[in-house]
């Protein structure tokens, strides 16, 4: 919480109460939520306050949006959670962190051929999971 409060201070802005119970979900969660999951977390909070705490935190970086489809899901950036990406199941929507420092190897030796210097990236992997593909 304090670097969440540093935050807001650099950025002359109140972290008022709404703001940090969407923030405590998202800490909570062991996987990034839809906002409809986000709303039960935080039953005090109105939808409409949620989701301009969401663009709030996406403009100050921190949170990542995951485009499941035409839906989203939100998760806590850096630093408040070590950098990963998902793989994703098109039949169940399971989502599974994945971080393999091969593949963050691979991202920043292709940055550096093309003499890029890396600012962000998000990769998300689609695929059918083990249990889905048992049912089929």
């Amino acid at each position: 919480m304090e670097r969440l409060e540093t935050i807001f201070a650099e950025n002359k802005l109140r972290l008022t109460t709404p703001r940090k119970m969407v923030f405590l979900a998202l800490e909570h969660s062991a996987t990034p939520l839809f906002i409809h999951q986000l709303a039960k977390q935080c039953p005090q909070v109105d939808r409409t306050s949620i989701y301009r705490t969401l663009e709030l935190f996406q403009r100050l970086n921190i949170i990542e949006i995951i485009h499941t489809g035409f839906k989203k899901r939100y998760e806590l950036a850096g630093p408040f959670k070590p950098h990963h990406h998902h793989l994703q199941c098109t039949t169940c929507g399971e989502l599974v962190a994945i971080d393999t420092p091969r593949l963050e190897e691979l991202v920043n030796a292709v940055a550096a051929t093309n003499r890029y210097r890396l600012t962000s990236h998000h990769i998300e992997l689609h695929g059918v999971c083990p249990r889905c593909q048992t049912k089929s």
